[in-house]
């Protein structure tokens, strides 16, 4: 019954379009006409100006019932994307069961996460840089195990040589994570793919590595903020260093950079000039001069 009514209303607004277009229509083509502006012709004037009356005044009756009409209509929303599912908005006590509105919600949504993830797919495809592991798990050779431990100790010694303040040491015997010790100033924990940095995680020197129960820790951060803002720096410079073409002098030059905190908490900040700003040491050194900054004055 009510998409009968439903339907009527309609039938009867366009009904009352069509007036309404007529009578605009038949307003202009009186205007068209128009009349002579001289005294002889005052009764044309008065018949032009109230038949034009007549006119609007149809118009006006015209566009009222049109009004009317659409008022009483129910607006029909996006019943056509539900398809059968739309005749649900049909229900008189949809306040009280607003199932369409719902199932119209979940299928807007459902729509844009569709969308959304299917641009998100599309961009991980193409981001190969971000498999930093890529080559590298593939690799199950006896032989290319070997191979690997070999350069990864090679370089390894190439640093012990280089910088004699700084302690590279293997957590447990069959891991792929490194402990790497400054002098007294601070302990980084490396996690290596081959010769690539998959983690950095820096802490103070005297923080445990290894959980109660044995098992190591590479997900904890440090108790201090001052190493924590030198583990985000630290991840910096492990994207920044980054070669996938040259491993090792990747390696190399993270581990050039992070020599360069061995001075950590004696060397002032080359802008302003001081050991402390905001409780803090400069905590920042740059990629390629490795001077030191606090975090606000490297801007």
């Amino acid at each position: 019954m009510a998409s009968i009514q439903q339907d009527k209303i309609i039938e009867h607004a366009i009904l009352s379009t069509q007036k309404l277009r007529a009578s605009v229509a038949k307003s202009f083509h009186h205007l068209q006409d128009g009349t002579s502006n001289t005294q002889d012709d005052e009764d044309k004037i008065k018949a032009f100006v109230s038949k034009l009356q007549e006119d609007l005044s149809t118009v006006n009756d015209n566009y009222t019932e049109l009004e009317r009409f659409t008022a009483s209509m129910v607006p029909l929303g996006d019943k056509a994307q539900l398809h059968n599912s739309g005749f649900l908005s049909l229900d008189p006590i949809t306040d009280k069961t607003p199932i369409y509105t719902q199932a119209l919600q979940s299928y807007k949504w459902a729509a844009k996460l569709h969308t959304h993830s299917t641009q998100a797919l599309s961009v991980l495809q193409h981001s190969w840089s971000l498999k930093r592991s890529s080559g590298v798990t593939s690799l199950s050779s006896k032989k290319t195990e070997t191979t690997i431990n070999y350069m990864v100790n090679k370089v390894i010694v190439q640093l012990d040589r280089q910088y004699p303040d700084i302690s590279i040491t293997k957590v447990q015997p069959f891991s792929n994570v490194y402990q790497v010790s400054l002098g007294r100033t601070l302990q980084v924990i490396l996690v290596l793919r081959s010769l690539l940095i998959e983690r950095v995680i820096v802490r103070a020197h005297h923080e445990h590595i290894l959980k109660d129960d044995g098992t190591l820790d590479i997900w904890a951060k440090s108790r201090y903020e001052v190493f924590q803002k030198i583990t985000d720096h630290a991840t910096s410079a492990m994207l920044h260093y980054d070669l996938h073409s040259l491993p090792e002098l990747s390696i190399m030059s993270f581990m050039k950079w992070l020599h360069s905190y061995i001075n950590f908490f004696s060397t002032p900040c080359r802008r302003c000039g001081k050991h402390l700003k905001d409780n803090l040491p400069p905590t920042w050194r740059d990629f390629l001069s490795l001077d030191p900054y606090h975090e606000t004055c490297r801007l």
